[in-house]
C-alpha cells in the first residue's frame, strides 16, 4: 500500500512547491488557500474519529460514515478544481494560485487520512 501512497505525495509535493506562497501574497490568496484547507482538515479528523469509535467497538473494516466524510472530503477538492477554473479564467491568478495551493494541501490530508482509515480498519 505504502508503494502507491508515495507518487501522489512526490506529485503533490512538486506542485505545492510550484504553487507555494509568496512574501508578497495578497490577503485574498491567503484566504483561498484557508478556505480550502480548513474545511477538508475538519471533515478529515471527523472521518477518523469516526473510524475510532468503530474501531474500539471491536469491529473491522472501514467506518461507513468514515467512507462518506473520506468522499465528502474528495468532493470538495472537486469544487476547489473547478472554483481554479473558474478563477482563471476571470484572470485572477493569485487567487487561482492559491486555490491550487489549498488543494495540494488537501490532497495531502486527504492522502494521509486514507492511510489511517485503512489502518485502523485493519484492512
Amino acid at each position: 500500500m505504502i508503494y502507491i501512497i508515495i507518487p501522489p505525495i512526490i506529485i503533490v509535493g512538486i506542485l505545492g512547491w510550484v504553487l507555494r506562497p509568496r512574501k508578497s501574497m495578497i490577503k485574498s490568496s491567503k484566504i483561498a488557500i484557508l478556505t480550502i484547507a480548513i474545511p477538508h482538515f475538519v471533515v478529515a479528523v471527523v472521518a477518523v474519529v469516526f473510524q475510532l469509535l468503530h474501531s474500539t467497538a471491536s469491529r473491522t473494516g472501514v467506518s461507513d460514515i468514515s467512507n462518506i466524510c473520506f468522499e465528502v472530503g474528495l468532493g470538495l477538492v472537486g469544487v476547489a478544481i473547478l472554483s481554479t477554473v473558474v478563477f482563471a479564467i476571470k484572470h485572477k491568478g493569485e487567487i487561482a494560485k492559491g486555490i491550487g495551493f489549498g488543494i495540494c494541501i488537501a490532497v495531502i490530508v486527504s492522502i494521509v487520512e486514507l492511510y489511517l482509515l485503512e489502518w485502523l480498519g485493519g484492512v
